[in-house]
């Protein structure tokens, strides 16, 4: 009887040797886990704001040639130096400007062109635009306003011989270049021809 058991045990014992071989442990696999997507946020952009642009002065209107009305006022003296006072007036129908110095020529009784030299003159007033309105009191008018006024001076301390007798004055403006001749009114007599000239202002010099 044992010499029967003990095959049967050998045979017994290698089918569980050879049932533990044939099994084979089970991999787990374990997926990794991926973060959460996280949303980019996607700024708007600002509208930038155009600024109003600032409206342009309109400059003023230069007057043109053949608007005008040009006379002298009236002429003083003192200490040797007499001044004429020339005034200006808008015969047009539309608003205008002038600034500056009017150039000047004397002219003998038959128009010829007498000798003629000038300096611009801002010792009394500086340049600058002077608005000359249509539709304003007639020229040499008490208190008119909206005309132009300019100074002209000179010397009249000389022999005869040294002057010169203007009978009209060629009156070139600055701005519109306008000329016109201006008769003289007391036969003034100019040493050398030397004049100067102030600039036009909107008022009288006083």
């Amino acid at each position: 009887m044992r010499r029967a058991l003990l095959p049967t045990v050998l045979i017994a014992a290698a089918g569980v040797l050879a049932a533990c071989g044939s099994s084979s442990p089970t991999d787990t696999v374990t997926e990794p886990t991926l973060p959460a997507a996280t949303a980019t946020p996607v700024s708007t952009p600002t509208p930038v704001s155009t600024p109003t642009p600032t409206p342009t002065a309109t400059p003023p209107t230069p007057c043109m040639p053949g608007q005008f009305e040009i006379a002298i006022l009236n002429t003083q003296g003192a200490a040797g130096t007499l001044y004429a006072t020339f005034e200006i007036r808008n015969a047009s129908t539309i608003d205008c400007t002038e600034n500056g110095y009017a150039k000047l020529q004397l002219l003998g009784s038959g128009g010829g062109l007498l000798n003629t030299s000038w300096t611009n003159d801002n010792s009394m007033a500086s340049p600058g635009p002077v608005g000359l309105p249509p539709g304003t009191d007639p020229l040499g008018a008490a208190g008119a306003t909206g005309h132009g006024y300019f100074v002209v001076s000179w010397s009249d301390v000389c022999t005869p011989a040294q002057t010169e007798t203007p009978r009209f004055w060629q009156v070139t403006l600055p701005t519109s270049r306008f000329e016109t001749d201006v008769t003289d009114i007391d036969s003034s007599m100019v040493c050398s021809g030397a004049i100067k000239v102030g600039p036009i202002k909107s008022a009288p010099y006083t």
